[in-house]
């Protein structure tokens, strides 16, 4: 059975999105139904139908919150970025050590569920109408990324020549990307890969001389 992450309390990040209570405790409840239906049977036998049976809302409600199953990948983004906001709180590290430490909370959280991420963000990008919301999807991952470059551009760590939400949308498009290939190389060594992807964006691949 597929191993779920479990939602942990953390204080709201600034600039992250507002949402009213009930809403999102209803967009948390179909999330959460929905995993659970995953990890229970298999994500592409699982219907909206299904989902919402198990949540106790009405189809509209569903796609009132999501456009369709795979969209669901948004939440899944949101308990990785809540749960390393939390981890990172008072954290002494370089803000190079703090994108290290994301890549790989990220990377073990795909991998704990992978079998329903494999599908589910395979599925993500088989819906071009979808493929249009990426932005929405990683909005959680880009507001955490964009507060951590700031602070090393404060604290002299990175240049300023690039706007902190600039360098963001870079990193993470990197990202994404990597994730796209990993669905087909789900056997490669994601850690060291990571960790070499994060080099050659912080650093180029031109050599110092």
């Amino acid at each position: 059975m597929t191993r779920l992450l479990k939602s942990k309390a953390a204080p709201k990040m600034e600039g992250a999105p507002r949402r009213s209570s009930k809403k999102e405790r209803t967009r948390q409840e179909i999330y959460r139904s929905a995993m659970r239906l995953f990890a229970e049977s298999d994500y592409d036998k699982v219907t909206i139908e299904e989902i919402c049976a198990a949540a106790g809302v009405a189809k509209a409600t569903f796609f009132l919150h999501f456009p369709g199953k795979s969209a669901l990948i948004a939440v899944f983004n949101e308990e990785v970025t809540r749960s390393l906001a939390e981890r990172l709180a008072g954290y002494e590290g370089s803000a190079e050590e703090e994108l290290l430490l994301l890549v790989s909370v990220l990377r073990e959280a795909w991998e704990l569920n992978a079998p329903v991420m494999h599908k589910m963000l395979s599925d993500f990008l088989d819906q071009p109408a979808l493929v249009s919301k990426a932005a929405v999807v990683n909005e959680s991952v880009l507001d955490l990324v964009t507060h951590i470059v700031e602070r090393g551009q404060k604290r002299g760590e990175f240049t300023t020549g690039c706007p902190p939400e600039m360098a963001a949308i870079a990193l993470v498009a990197a990202w994404s990307a990597f994730t796209a290939w990993w669905l087909q190389n789900p056997e490669s060594d994601t850690d060291e890969i990571n960790r070499g992807l994060l080099e050659f964006q912080l650093n180029g691949l031109r050599k110092k001389t």
